[in-house]
């Protein structure tokens, strides 16, 4: 019966009549034959849900039972049977990854659906066992798939059914290769034009390189943005997103859109190769076995020549790791290995290279290992220190194992060299590098406990440039590094320097001056302390000192620290004390003290002043050493001292004459400093802040020489300018 009979007979609609005429089906048979083979119309050109079912009971009402088409049916059935039973491990594999890509190119609930039925087993086995040979397989009796899915995987069986038919038809293994990837790529990405070269290969690098050139992965546009603003290729020119911006006719932000979006799908669009088998082994010698493949330079060199590409060694590796994301895992950032011309980032480590590794290291989080080590580099060091390296990784192992540590020592030794060039020491501990520089003090700090005894300036010097030959330095340089902040103590005022921790730790040492000694001493008593008691304490750690030297030694103390009591007692200013305690008048000291004691308490102030007394705003105490001394001198001038005495006095003066005598030179010096200090700070030196009070004495003598008209003519001018300054500043 032809299909215009049964058009005739009203057993059809119009739009079905059309469909079987525009489809070739001009009978009865051919309507049969075609439900048989497909078990729906769906297939068919402009056929939806109403013309399959009017078309299915068609077939249902005129069907014609023969013993023909018994046969032919169990023959259709034994073919596809006999066909799967036969093909050969490339067939099957060609097959399984066609059903694969058509799988997953299906709509998501279509794929849920088929998914669920074949249990998540695409094998060609199965699914011809599910579907193919199951006489009863219908897809409308698949759970959860709606009227709009039905026509979709009504195709995809006819498809795959009419694929395993034509694969089974050769034997040519490049026949079949050519035939998948022609399949895979025009399937997945509508490209028509496929270069025989790509089709015969199984390279995932030809393929890779013939998939960004042709727009595959992403549009004309974002293509050409990815290219520019990636490290795909090698030898590229770096451009900035403001010149792909502009080439592009775009602005700077959106190409970073652009980028980040492209970059964020690129491992999803690479993934396609996954599809291909390329012998990683035979043709690079890629050992799959290892647990970290190196992509180095002969191998980057290897690939490029062997596939005519040119890709750089970053997107190698990412195109590997791709490729073997079932069996190994990436490390490393890919925004800050692909991307060119990027911000570092300050919280975290930027990477500088991929790391491709076994799964098996899943459970150890190298990001936030590399992100610790990151963060030690580039802390502030004062000082060298190292751990041991394995039970530092330890620490970055979720479910930890001996044998798990062992096979990632070698992975985490490897990122610390190339990423940070930290190398271990030869008892596998890493160490973290001093990275400032070394100051001036730890020189000196060094010097002395290499001494290990409190030592000169002269000796300091010397032994810092035996340790450090290149180092230079002098030894007012070291003397002035010497501050106690920094762990130094002077002993006496004698350039003798020691450290602070050796009062802890040396028995009877103690830094400071006789005077700094005699107060601590002093502090822990209410009542004023005799001579000898302050001797005696003073002599455990001064033992070279005396009596008669520690009490004068206190008594021209500048500070006014120290009060003094008859019969030899001294105390602190500061503290009260019972009133049974006379206090010393001058007049008193000045009747007791002998010609030796003035010249012992004279070269005490030489020692600690090293220049003679002045008698300009000047304490007390040295404006009558001042007097002593200028009545020695006139006792020379007159032969009235003793030959013995004039000696000493004599080479005092010959001595520290020259010292004085630079007063005018150093007059000009201070000046200067005078003057730049206004100008900067805007105001006089203090005499009550650190660091200033030497510049506030050296004016307030020049001040007071000039209230005497005492100052010189080079003085003079200088003198004024000050003036000048101060009434410019309104000081």
């Amino acid at each position: 019966m032809t299909i215009d009979d049964i058009y005739m007979n009203d057993d059809i609609s119009v739009r079905s009549y059309n469909i079987c005429k525009y489809n070739g089906l001009t009978n009865i048979e051919d309507v049969q034959k075609h439900y048989a083979k497909y078990n729906s119309f769906y297939n068919l050109r402009n056929c939806g849900r109403k013309s399959n079912e009017e078309l299915s009971e068609l077939c249902n009402k005129y069907q014609i039972i023969t013993p023909e088409n018994d046969v032919n049916e169990i023959l259709s059935k034994i073919t596809i049977d006999t066909i799967i039973l036969n093909l050969t491990r490339l067939q099957r594999e060609i097959i399984n990854s066609f059903i694969f890509v058509n799988t997953n190119s299906l709509s998501i609930r279509s794929k849920n659906a088929i998914s669920q039925y074949l249990d998540g087993n695409f094998s060609v086995r199965n699914f011809a066992e599910k579907i193919l040979i199951d006489k009863h397989f219908r897809v409308h009796n698949i759970d959860n798939i709606g009227q709009k899915s039905l026509p979709e995987l009504e195709v995809y069986v006819s498809i795959v059914n009419d694929f395993i038919i034509k694969v089974s038809e050769s034997n040519n293994e490049r026949e079949l290769i050519t035939l998948k990837n022609n399949f895979l790529i025009q399937r997945t990405f509508a490209i028509s034009l496929i270069p025989t070269e790509i089709l015969e290969s199984e390279s995932i690098f030809q393929l890779t390189d013939f998939l960004l050139r042709n727009n595959a992965f992403f549009t004309e546009s974002q293509n050409s943005i990815i290219k520019k603003a990636s490290k795909i290729y090698q030898n590229q020119r770096e451009m900035t997103l403001g010149e792909i911006a502009s080439e592009n006719n775009l602005s700077r932000e959106r190409v970073r859109q652009i980028r980040r979006d492209c970059i964020s799908d690129l491992f999803d669009k690479i993934s396609f190769i996954k599809n291909f088998n390329d012998d990683l082994f035979e043709n690079y010698g890629i050992d799959l076995s290892s647990s970290l493949i190196e992509v180095k330079e002969n191998l980057v060199n290897q690939i490029n020549i062997l596939n005519r590409t040119n890709f750089s060694k970053e997107f190698i590796s990412y195109i590997l790791a791709v490729y073997l994301s079932d069996n190994f895992i990436l490390i490393g950032n890919i925004e800050d290995i692909l991307q060119t011309k990027i911000i570092n980032s300050r919280n975290r480590h930027n990477w500088n290279n991929f790391y491709i590794v076994s799964k098996v290291f899943s459970k150890i989080d190298f990001v936030s290992f590399a992100n610790d080590i990151n963060e030690r580099v580039n802390e502030r060091l004062d000082e060298t220190y190292s751990f041991n390296f394995k039970s530092y990784l330890s620490r970055f192992i979720n479910d930890f194992s001996v044998e798990t540590i062992d096979l990632a020592f070698s992975v985490a030794e490897k990122i610390i060299n190339d990423e940070f060039d930290l190398h271990l020491d030869l008892d596998d501990n890493i160490v973290f590098k001093r990275n400032t520089s070394k100051q001036a003090f730890e020189y000196s700090y060094e010097a002395l406990e290499k001494l290990g005894i409190p030592s000169k300036v002269e000796e300091i010097t010397q032994k810092i440039l035996e340790l450090h030959p290149n180092y230079e330095t002098d030894e007012r340089k070291v003397s002035a590094s010497m501050k106690r902040k920094d762990g130094f103590v002077p002993v006496g005022r004698t350039s003798i320097f020691g450290l602070k921790k050796w009062e802890n730790e040396v028995e009877d040492f103690k830094g400071g001056t006789i005077r700094s000694i005699a107060t601590e001493y002093l502090m822990h008593s209410d009542e004023p302390k005799h001579i000898s008691d302050i001797t005696q304490y003073v002599l455990k750690y001064r033992p070279a000192s005396n009596e008669k030297s520690i009490y004068y030694n206190l008594r021209i103390d500048e500070s006014q620290v120290f009060i003094f009591f008859k019969n030899s007692y001294i105390g602190l200013n500061k503290k009260t004390y019972p009133k049974n305690f006379e206090i010393l008048k001058k007049s008193d000291l000045i009747e007791q003290m002998s010609w030796n004691d003035r010249y012992e308490i004279f070269l005490l102030f030489l020692a600690r002043e090293n220049r003679l007394p002045l008698s300009i705003s000047v304490p007390e105490e040295e404006i009558k050493l001042y007097r002593w001394i200028n009545v020695q001198k006139r006792k020379i001038k007159f032969g009235e001292l003793e030959e013995e005495r004039k000696d000493l006095i004599t080479k005092i003066f010959e001595k520290y004459s020259k010292i004085n005598g630079r007063r005018l030179s150093n007059s000009e010096e201070k000046y200067d400093e005078l003057i730049n200090f206004v100008k900067l700070k805007r105001r006089l030196p203090s005499a009550n802040k650190a660091g200033e009070e030497n510049l506030y004495l050296f004016f307030y003598n020049q001040r007071k020489l000039n209230s005497i008209n005492k100052l010189t003519d080079s003085e003079m001018p200088k003198y004024y300018t000050v003036l000048e300054i101060m009434k410019n500043l309104n000081l």
